[in-house]
């Protein structure tokens, strides 16, 4: 009889221990992402954009979509690193130019913006231009866990 009560008060400590443990975590989850620390997490994904080291840096959720013109190219965190550390279809990017960020456009809650320019260039040569429309929806604590992209492709100037 002694080894049934023991067994409930561990049971009724470890239930209670979780409950006082999870109950910050809902209280800060009900704040969410500021919009100055959306823009920083979105920011590190446009950094990766052209340099592929930083990918280890952006705030991810483990099952991030990233769709482009519609098309869903990443499903996980860590597919998605790899591709922007890799860097294989990123390295004819030469730089970010010309970012306007629009915290919550259409009143969309966890939505940040960026609309921006990508110069495409290899060797020194421009190719193209791209200019791109992005929507990163993050997690309440700061994680991107959806990106939609709309690009657009301009023959060099």
């Amino acid at each position: 009889m002694n080894a049934r009560r023991l067994g409930r008060v561990l049971v009724s400590a470890a239930i209670a221990g979780s409950v006082a443990l999870m109950s910050p975590a809902t209280a800060t989850a009900a704040t969410g992402c500021s919009q100055a620390d959306s823009q920083a997490a979105s920011q590190k994904y446009l950094d990766a954009l052209v340099d592929g080291d930083a990918a280890w840096a952006i705030p991810l959720h483990p099952f991030v979509l990233r769709m482009e013109n519609g098309l869903p190219t990443s499903v996980s965190a860590l597919d998605l690193k790899l591709q922007l550390y890799l860097h294989v279809q990123y390295s004819v990017f030469t730089s970010i130019e010309n970012v306007v960020w629009t915290w919550q456009p259409d009143g969309r809650a966890d939505v940040i913006n960026a609309h921006y320019d990508i110069p495409v260039g290899l060797g020194g040569l421009s190719l193209a231009s791209s200019t791109v429309d992005e929507d990163f929806t993050l997690t309440s604590d700061c994680r991107i866990k959806r990106i939609d992209a709309t690009f657009t492709i301009d023959p060099p100037a």
